[in-house]
């Protein structure tokens, strides 16, 4: 299976992803059901198999959290005492209530009420809920439309993003005292890329520029990792943006020529700002995109 596919991201996240994989979720809760069903089953069906009653008075009540009065009670099986309790509502200290108990084995114990109604799966749907839940959001964040509101970004990052005539080049900005600084990780993706495949790539770039460590790159060393013969042979064969957001903001810089025909410059009368509140995240990609292509956008 594709890494890039959505079933894969479905499952095991992005290609570098730091958080926890879905799939890796259910490999850690999915056991813990099957061994906690398997003891939980066990234990009901060897006292089904061996059942003794007897009567006894509730000896506790206690509380633990939220989860209601829990009470307890003791019995006593050829001069030995054993103990038992449940979560239970209405009955106080003192009342009489019954206990079923395995004859062989008394310290598998429970109140006919438990006894009577079978094994519990209370937490068996506590956990298929919570599953149904995390397989939603994760569904949705996968397949999520690319009209739909912007992501949530943390604080400020940037990417510099460069239009070969092959491929997009994507740079990671970090801020270095108040500029912005290309560093790697640099991400290649192919001009046909799907704005999905655009899109996952921006937010890596975001991602690290917030959380990976800025490295010193010498003009020639950061030109060889871009994979490019020359800085002078990139500004004549591309178009370049830099995406800045603070958070609320998001920024779109469209470069041209510098006028001194050294280098680039920022053309500020095309660039686009956004509010990430209330912005298209699909507008914020097409018109990315559309200034990489060297097309004018809408303002």
């Amino acid at each position: 299976m594709k890494s890039d596919s959505k079933i894969y991201r479905f499952f095991f996240g992005r290609r570098g992803e730091t958080r926890l994989p879905f799939g890796a979720m259910l490999l850690i809760l999915v056991p813990f059901l099957i061994v906690g069903s398997y003891f939980q089953n066990r234990k009901y069906n060897a006292l089904l198999a061996n059942p003794e009653h007897t009567s006894t008075i509730i000896s506790n009540i206690g509380y633990i959290g939220n989860d209601g009065p829990i009470i307890y009670y003791s019995f006593t099986v050829n001069g030995v005492t054993y103990n038992g309790g449940m979560h239970a509502n209405g009955l106080a200290v003192g009342d009489s209530i019954g206990v079923v108990y395995q004859k062989d084995n008394p310290e598998n114990n429970m109140t006919v009420f438990q006894y009577y109604d079978g094994p519990s799966y209370g937490f068996v749907s506590a956990f298929v809920i919570l599953v149904i839940f995390l397989v939603v959001i994760r569904w949705r964040k996968i397949h999520r439309r690319y009209n739909d509101r912007c992501p949530e970004l943390e604080r400020s990052g940037a990417c510099m993003i460069y239009c070969t005539p092959k491929e997009y080049i994507f740079l990671t900005g970090y801020r270095i005292s108040g500029c912005f600084m290309s560093s790697p990780p640099i991400k290649f993706v192919p001009l046909d890329c799907t704005n999905a495949e655009f899109e996952d790539t921006l937010m890596m770039i975001f991602h690290a520029s917030l959380h990976d460590k800025y490295v010193e790159l010498k003009s020639s060393e950061l030109i060889k990792a871009m994979k490019q013969r020359s800085w002078r042979q990139l500004y004549l064969h591309s178009t370049s943006v830099l995406l800045k957001h603070d958070g609320r903001t998001l920024e779109i810089l469209p470069t041209r020529k510098a006028t001194d025909g050294k280098g680039l410059e920022y053309d500020y009368d095309r660039a686009l700002s956004f509010d990430l509140d209330t912005a298209s995240w699909k507008d914020i990609i097409t018109s990315t995109r559309k200034l990489l292509n060297n097309n004018e956008t809408e303002r």
